[in-house]
């Protein structure tokens, strides 16, 4: 027993080590102050309501979970709560791949015409 728990803590504390495995960088389309430009002002609007987006989405995600909980056992709404999640999840997905493409226009806006 005393064997499991010396591995169990040594693997407890390696955990974190492969947090910084990779550094994911951040992509804003304007800095604060910087970009004044039609491009970046749309992407800036852009990015702030798909980060709206964002919110409502795990919002409904964080309901599905409660509603599922709370579900006693009902069919009905377990399968309620089960819809509400998958469609927080698919949302959620959207939301990200959007963020990615109007950070991707962004950046080459002004590449198009040069």
């Amino acid at each position: 027993m005393k064997q499991l728990t010396k591995i169990s803590l040594a693997a407890l504390a390696l955990l974190p080590a492969g947090a910084f495995a990779a550094e994911i960088p951040v992509v804003t389309p304007v800095t604060p102050g910087g970009d004044l430009s039609i491009s970046g002002v749309i992407g800036t609007i852009i990015t702030w309501v798909l980060g709206l987006a964002g919110g409502v989405a795990v919002l409904f995600l964080i309901l599905g979970g409660l509603q599922y909980i709370t579900s006693s056992g009902n069919k009905d709404k377990a399968e309620t709560a089960k819809q509400t999640i998958l469609y927080a999840v698919i949302g959620l997905i959207v939301i990200a791949l959007s963020f990615v493409i109007v950070a991707f226009v962004t950046q080459n806006a002004g590449k198009i015409n040069g």
